[in-house]
Parts: C-alpha cells; sequence; structure tokens
C-alpha cells in the first residue's frame, strides 16, 4: 500500500476530503480488527493509513483555520 502524498490531499475538496477521512478511519478499524483476530500477513498497513488519516486531517485543519482568518 503505496503512502499517497501530502500534495495529493490539498489538491481534494473540502467534501472529498472528509469523505477520504472517514473512510479511512472505518478501514482502519476493520484493519485492527482484523490483526488482533487472525492476524496481518503485512501489519505496516496499519501505520501507513495512520499517517494517511493524519495528514488528510492536518489538511482539513489549515483549510478552517485559513477560511476564519
Amino acid at each position: 500500500m503505496a503512502l499517497k502524498k501530502y500534495k495529493d490531499f490539498s489538491k481534494m475538496t473540502d467534501s472529498a476530503l472528509e469523505t477520504e477521512i472517514s473512510a479511512a478511519k472505518q478501514r482502519m478499524t476493520e484493519l485492527k480488527f482484523e490483526h488482533k483476530v487472525k492476524g496481518l500477513s503485512n501489519p505496516s498497513v496499519i501505520t501507513h493509513l495512520r499517517r494517511e488519516i493524519a495528514q488528510m486531517s492536518t489538511t482539513q485543519t489549515e483549510r478552517s483555520k485559513n477560511k476564519n482568518a
């Protein structure tokens, strides 16, 4: 699973970014459950997904700060 770049997130619209964040959080929950139950063949996927969520959240926060400024 390739880590998406910050540039890709900054090009997304606000609604697309929100949708992507919620989908990624849902996927993270599923992966964590699967990892606890039977284990993942590549557990680093969880780390990559967590970083993507953080990058998307950072982009979203920056946009909201820019709108308020």
